[in-house]
């Protein structure tokens, strides 16, 4: 499981086998504190606030590590 912090702050912990697409964010979402936004497989959106590339980064190590 990684952790995505949303941009209201709250946690959310997810499989990375759960996560369909993480795009970057634009720049108007960006100014009110959305980095990223993360769509899962069952149809929820997480509009985080760590990067694209951080979310990655956690999806790939957790990947293989089990």
């Amino acid at each position: 499981m990684i952790r995505i912090t949303s941009h209201t702050g709250t946690t959310h912990y997810v499989a990375p086998a759960a996560i369909a697409e993480i795009v970057e964010a634009g720049a108007s979402s960006q100014w009110h504190g959305i980095r990223s936004v993360v769509r899962l497989f069952d149809g929820r959106v997480i509009e985080a606030s760590e990067t694209a590339e951080q979310i990655a980064r956690a999806a790939a190590a957790t990947g293989a590590s089990s």
